[in-house]
């Protein structure tokens, strides 16, 4: 069911899943000239610009895990970087019945531990992996300085069909592919149903009706709120920004970057979530460690916009409500519409520095599009919520129960969101974004900026910060 997608989560600091991500730029030291490289060739995929040796020893940075073992002695060996729990089964039995290559799986710890690798690797010519875990938020990052393989002379878009729009929408740009995407969180509204009911609320179908409803049960209860807003949690507040028409950049590859956090759309978006703030009907608790789970837990929160991975954090905190949770559609801003919102998901693309990109490749494309694949690592440890179309079809898939949601089937729910996400394109800097929406939207937990004041500050950082790195901004 719900992914256990460290991935959004796995790359923050803190004692909790909520905790707020800390990042240090990648690579170390100040901001990096993303666009140092762009006016030069990528380095040819089989090697380094230096002619560096093999991707596939082992970083001593990374952890060797129980994954990778090789039957044939002469089988081409691929290094494989990921975090998620339980990757080493399919890791195995990959292994098992492709007998010429051998996987060879290496943990180097999850989020930006991994890309602060990975960066360093990719510039000093050596030591990166074949093959990695990664966001798709942190694509552009990585293409944008030609460190990924076009995957589309390894045969990539003949899964295209396999996967929802939203998904390879996020990992190609035109017939390019820079990745296989792999789990993802499309997003719901998730209460507690008998909270909700002793205070005669029912899930909102639009925003308007969610406005009256969190005003209704604040009257009713003083001390407890239907949701908690907490925007220096970037993704969720851009998740939702999408799902509104408000997704503050375009990118399409290249020099050029479009920022707009105050157009029309988001200005009404900030709005409309202040006026909530204004009145106190909503929380703003910091979403840093376990204290908002703690408060939906004890009934002070109702409800949550939660991704289909998100119970999954939620649930070793759920001491007395555990079965009472149930998953409805997102409001929508206009009465029958139906778009949905990502918050989460993984990537697999391969490196320009590997010597055997074809192997590389090869796995990538098993590990996402392949019912084998499927059948082990949506089981746990692993949990991923799947992008890939025949598991999200399956009627199995979508009767699961879990113990947190009771005897209902939030797969089903999840499910239907999965295919109405819109684009979202991530910019080509968006662990810097990140790090100062943690400052910038910081303010308006402690009401000392409004939301749209925030949007203003936000728009020059990020067109400062964009201009400092060679890309041409248009608003």
């Amino acid at each position: 069911m719900f992914a256990f997608t460290h991935r959004y989560r796995a790359r923050r600091t803190g004692t909790g899943p909520r905790a707020v991500r800390g990042v240090a730029l990648i690579a170390g030291g100040s901001a990096i000239a993303l666009l140092a490289g762009c006016g030069t060739s990528a380095p040819a995929a089989g090697g380094s610009p230096g002619g560096g040796g093999s991707s596939s020893s082992a970083s001593p940075s990374a952890t060797v895990l129980a994954g990778g073992s090789c039957q044939n002695s002469s089988a081409t060996k691929i290094t494989f970087w990921a975090w998620v729990p339980g990757m080493n089964r399919a890791v195995n039995e990959y292994n098992k019945t492709h007998t010429s290559v051998c996987v060879q799986l290496e943990d180097p710890g999850a989020g930006n531990a991994e890309y602060t690798l990975l960066n360093n690797a990719m510039k000093a010519g050596s030591g990166a992996p074949d093959i990695a875990e990664m966001e798709f938020d942190e694509l552009p990052s990585f293409e944008v300085q030609h460190y990924l393989v076009d995957l589309s002379k390894y045969g990539a878009n003949t899964y295209k069909s396999k996967f929802v729009p939203w998904a390879w929408s996020q990992v190609s740009r035109g017939s390019s592919v820079y990745a296989m995407p792999s789990d993802f969180g499309p997003m719901a509204f998730y209460y507690n149903a008998p909270l909700l009911k002793k205070y005669k609320v029912t899930p909102p179908a639009t925003w308007a009706e969610f406005a009256t409803a969190a005003a209704r049960l604040h009257q009713a209860a003083p001390s407890a709120y239907l949701l908690n807003f907490s925007p220096n949690d970037l993704q969720w507040l851009m998740s939702l920004m999408g799902q509104a028409g408000a997704w503050p950049f375009a990118y399409n590859g290249g020099s050029s970057v479009k920022i707009n956090w105050t157009g029309p759309a988001e200005m009404k978006f900030a709005a409309y979530w202040q006026k909530l703030l204004d009145s106190h009907v909503i929380s703003t608790f910091n979403d840093a460690g376990t204290l908002v789970d703690t408060n939906m837990d004890k009934g002070i929160i109702a409800a949550a916009l939660y991704s289909a991975w998100a119970p999954s954090y939620f649930a070793p905190n759920a001491k007395h409500t555990t079965g009472k949770w149930r998953a409805a559609g997102l409001p929508q801003w206009s009465t029958g519409a139906q778009v949905g919102a990502d918050w989460g998901g993984s990537t697999y693309p391969v490196f320009t520095q590997s010597q055997h990109p074809a192997e590389a490749a090869a796995f990538s494309e098993w590990l996402t599009s392949t019912d084998q694949s499927w059948n082990i690592v949506k089981t746990p440890p692993s949990s991923l919520f799947p992008t890939y179309v025949p598991l999200l079809s399956s009627p199995s898939f979508k009767s699961l129960t879990y113990p947190i949601s009771g005897s209902s089937h939030p797969n089903a729910l999840f499910t239907q969101h999965a295919t109405q996400i819109p684009a979202t394109p991530w910019p080509p800097f968006m662990t810097q974004a990140l790090t100062q929406a943690n400052t910038t939207f910081g303010a308006v937990l402690t009401g000392k900026a409004t939301l749209a004041q925030a949007f203003k500050s936000f728009q020059s950082q990020e067109t400062a910060y964009a201009k400092a790195q060679g890309f041409t901004v248009t608003g």
